[in-house]
């Protein structure tokens, strides 16, 4: 794999863990659970380093977590969520006329290409097997591109998706797509958030925005900070909107073309304007609607528009939801709501 600058994650790697692939009783599932600073380490990085410090076992575990981590969003990301949004423009900007033509792109062609990636760690761990360790790089390497790649597809998809939307139904058509997204998967997604400690809070984001490979190498590395109340997930920048925006400094390729942005600034677009409709989904799904229905924004945005920053994008989960400030409210239109024992 590429080099990672660790330096701008704050960490050495004589510091880093790799044996952090464990049983979660909370989630019932294995999950990283590093030291806070690192979760911002890519899962390939660690396997690696689990091999070159020859720790075979650990090495494996890691390739088949970094295979469960891009499966969790092929699931959400390209199963349903994708699946929900054309079934919207279905019904509603006349896609039904399409139905054959959409077959392929609505779902086929995602599920072929997760299989293509979940090939090749299969043959990274072949090559493991048989103390390969270029191979074991290789084979984790190329997955990592079908994954990334499919993943950028499908973010400019929503995009393209949302812009007809809009264009159809006007700027309250994309809001209106996406709340049965928000009310049949999100919900379900974080029904829990506010019974999980901060750290677990913290374990499932980076799970997700690791898999999404943003980080100016796209191998998913961002920057993790211990604020005392809170942690800052520091994004330069995010594997998604980000690079929709900014491009891929991998590839090359510059930012996404699109007319779909918000022509006036709105609660959920965190009072901007030019705000790509992609986007807006983090603000409605952890921030808004969250903060309308149960009274918690659950994980604030923080949204970069500064084009001269290399950061795009930064999260904040807060060890007790209590704890989440007023500006953090302020952002998305809201009050913070008086809760028992705080002034």
């Amino acid at each position: 794999m590429k080099p990672i600058d660790l330096e701008m994650l704050g960490l050495h790697e004589s510091w880093i863990e790799h044996r952090v692939v464990l049983f979660s009783d909370t989630f019932g599932r294995k999950i990283r659970q590093d030291p806070i600073t690192q979760l911002g380490v890519p899962t390939q990085y660690l396997a690696m380093l689990a091999l070159q410090r020859r720790d075979v076992e650990s090495a494996a575990d890691l390739a088949r977590y970094m295979r469960q981590e891009s499966d969790f969003i092929f699931d959400s990301m390209m199963t349903l969520w994708l699946q929900e949004l054309l079934d919207y423009a279905r019904t509603n900007i006349g896609l039904n006329k399409f139905d054959t033509l959409l077959r392929v792109p609505k779902s086929h062609i995602w599920a072929s290409f997760q299989k293509v990636g979940n090939d090749f760690v299969d043959d990274a761990l072949e090559a493991l097997g048989q103390g390969d360790s270029g191979g074991f790089d290789m084979g984790l390497s190329h997955a990592r591109r079908v994954y990334k790649t499919m993943g950028d597809e499908v973010v400019k998809f929503v995009q393209d998706i949302l812009t007809e939307v809009a264009n159809f139904e006007g700027e309250d058509g994309p809001i209106e797509a996406l709340r049965a997204p928000y009310d049949h998967i999100w919900r379900k997604r974080y029904e829990k958030w506010e019974s999980l400690t901060g750290e677990e809070r913290l374990q499932l984001s980076c799970e997700g925005m690791r898999a999404h490979f943003g980080g100016p190498s796209r191998q998913g590395e961002f920057r993790v900070v211990d604020e005392v109340l809170r942690y800052r997930m520091t994004f330069s920048g995010c594997g998604t909107g980000g690079v929709l925006r900014r491009g891929d400094l991998e590839t090359g390729e510059g930012p996404y073309a699109t007319t779909g942005v918000i022509s006036e600034s709105k609660a959920y677009s965190w009072g901007k304007v030019d705000i790509p409709w992609y986007c807006v989904h983090c603000n409605l799904y952890l921030e808004h609607w969250p903060a309308q229905d149960v009274g918690i924004n659950r994980r604030p945005v923080i949204y970069v528009d500064d084009p001269s920053s290399p950061i795009t994008t930064e999260w904040l989960v807060y060890k007790d939801l209590a704890d989440t400030s007023e500006d953090d409210y302020r952002r998305i239109g809201l009050t913070r709501p008086v809760r028992k024992g705080r002034a």
